[in-house]
């Protein structure tokens, strides 16, 4: 694609990593004139992020695309612990209490191959990233923003857009340019990295986490005996990770085996790397009509796997803020809110794998001789509780991030969950459909619910009143059950996993809840409200008919 001087577009993205992407797909589907633009020439197919957890599964399951993912992923639902070579316990996905997602797992999927899916997503919408484009600069104007940028052969060109989003990566042209601060630090410890072929006398089939003395070694199943990726503490004396030769397989294969106590033989590399992680934040998410996202506003420790799916849930969050404001007349306080919810989360984040790497790989000499003693009488007796293996995979699977009122959250006293500002779990409606199959298409969804049963007449009158709300962003579902038979505009309901999952207990509750494109309730009534619905539809940008 050829740039020309003084294109235009309502939104640039900048950076084609998952973030970027993701952003683009979103408004791209929106009906949003978007443009994404990226340095490299091609995408690039060595990636430090292993990990999509049951959140992400959830947005990717939104735009139809989980089922991509997942025939090209390992369904892991399970992490052990290793001390010194000897398993003292672990994680194990399939005993959490999760009834509200239908993702009870982490994939194990190399970033390359979740850009890969949000890719084939782009071209099927006739979108492609614009590659070999430097952006060497941008300033607003009254109209937007003008971004300087270079092609490939060092032509210069400026490109007009309304808005900017950077998501071009830890080292960000977009952050510099706003001066954003990026507070933090790099961690003291060097890694070495390698998608190989592992020979060992364990399984393929788990991520695994092997401590010993000065060591930590990962283990991340990617295609069974034949790829899987092995991390592992670099100790060498020189901490500077550019002064160091290239890593060989010998030396991978060696500081691996000394981590994990067991006899290891690595062979067919595909990428083999050494790296160090930082822990930094940025200040704000937005500045003027730019914003910033994923690695250009978040980077922490491999621990957890929780940075790539951060960026993707920024993107969800911030691009459906954009097209209220576009489309809708939305007022700019709105997209005020993006940084309102996602800073606090990033710094949420960051302390979380700081916890984890401290724990693990930031222990040396004699605290790591304490470590590798006292973990046998914890780690065990605490992966046998119930709370831990339910709150450890919460955590994981980013499902329990909620967000306070804000003008994209509406004002809420104490009720049941789930609240405004939290997300909206899933729950089994019939033997073949649950509530998330609804809840799709990246739009607003609201849900009137009854646990009282409702005479044929009365849901037709209901259903005709939602009908009213609904519109090209906006879907409105009915879920009840009834006197007697069945209406086409209502959701049968086999089960009451509903009215549990949503607070519904006494007989006669009912409920009206929109749910915002990213799956959080923005508002909710502890009754069937329409007005004030229809009020809070207008205050984020969407008029019903």
């Amino acid at each position: 694609m050829t740039m020309s001087d003084g294109d235009r577009c309502e939104v640039l993205v900048v950076g084609a990593g998952p973030t970027g992407l993701m952003a683009a797909l979103l408004l791209r589907r929106q009906g949003i004139d978007v443009r994404i633009v990226d340095r490299n020439a091609q995408p690039s197919r060595e990636s430090r992020a292993f990990a999509v957890s049951a959140r992400t599964l959830e947005l990717f399951a939104s735009l139809g695309l989980a089922d991509a993912l997942l025939q090209r992923g390992v369904i892991n639902s399970s992490i052990g612990f290793h001390v010194s070579g000897e398993w003292i316990g672990g994680l194990d996905f399939d005993q959490a209490s999760a009834p509200d997602t239908p993702y009870r797992f982490i994939l194990m999927l190399p970033q390359a191959e979740t850009e890969a899916v949000l890719l084939d997503a782009l071209d099927e919408g006739w979108l492609a990233v614009e590659r070999e484009v430097e952006v060497t600069g941008l300033s607003a104007d009254a109209d937007g923003v003008r971004v300087k940028a270079q092609d490939a052969t060092g032509v210069a060109t400026t490109l007009h857009a309304r808005y900017v989003i950077g998501a071009d990566g830890a080292h960000s042209i977009i952050r510099h340019a706003l001066d954003l601060r990026f507070e933090g630090a790099p961690y003291p410890q060097n890694f070495l990295l390698g998608d190989v072929a592992v020979d060992w006398p364990l399984g393929h089939d788990r991520f695994r986490v092997f401590v010993h003395a000065d060591r930590i070694g990962l283990y991340f199943p990617l295609d069974g005996g034949s790829m899987s990726r092995v991390m592992t503490t670099d100790l060498r004396a020189d901490p500077d990770e550019h002064a160091a030769p290239d890593l060989s397989l010998a030396e991978l294969q060696d500081a691996f085996q000394e981590a994990s106590c067991l006899p290891v033989t690595l062979s067919q590399p595909q990428w083999l790397t050494r790296f160090r992680s930082h822990h930094r934040v940025v200040d704000r998410y937005r500045v003027g009509p730019v914003f910033v996202a994923g690695d250009a506003a978040h980077i922490h420790s491999p621990a957890g796997g929780q940075g790539m799916n951060t960026g993707l849930q920024d993107a969800a969050n911030l691009a459906w803020k954009l097209v209220s404001v576009l489309r809708g007349g939305a007022p700019d306080a709105l997209l005020d809110s993006y940084g309102a919810e996602r800073l606090p989360v990033a710094q949420d984040v960051l302390r979380f794998t700081n916890r984890i790497f401290s724990a693990a790989a930031g222990q040396v000499g004699w605290r790591a001789w304490l470590r590798d003693a006292l973990a046998p009488m914890l780690v065990g007796p605490a992966s046998a509780l119930d709370v831990v293996q339910d709150r450890a995979f919460r955590k994981f699977a980013q499902i329990d991030i909620a967000y306070f009122p804000n003008p994209a959250v509406a004002e809420c006293a104490k009720g049941p969950s789930p609240r405004p500002g939290e997300r909206a779990p899933n729950a089994q409606l019939t033997r073949h459909r649950d509530l998330f199959d609804l809840l799709s298409g990246y739009r607003f969804h609201v849900l009137a619910l009854s646990h009282r049963h409702l005479s044929p007449t009365e849901a037709g009158a209901l259903a005709d009143a939602l009908a009213r709300l609904s519109g090209e962003r906006v879907a409105t579902h009915l879920l009840a059950r009834l006197t007697v038979g069945a209406h086409g505009s209502v959701e049968r309901l086999e089960r009451a996993d509903l009215f549990e999952r949503y607070g519904l207990t006494a007989e006669d509750a009912q409920a009206l809840l929109l749910v915002r494109p990213d799956g959080v309730v923005a508002w909710r009534s502890d009754s069937i409200d329409l007005p004030g619905c229809t009020t809070f539809l207008r205050r984020l940008g969407v008029a019903p008919h």
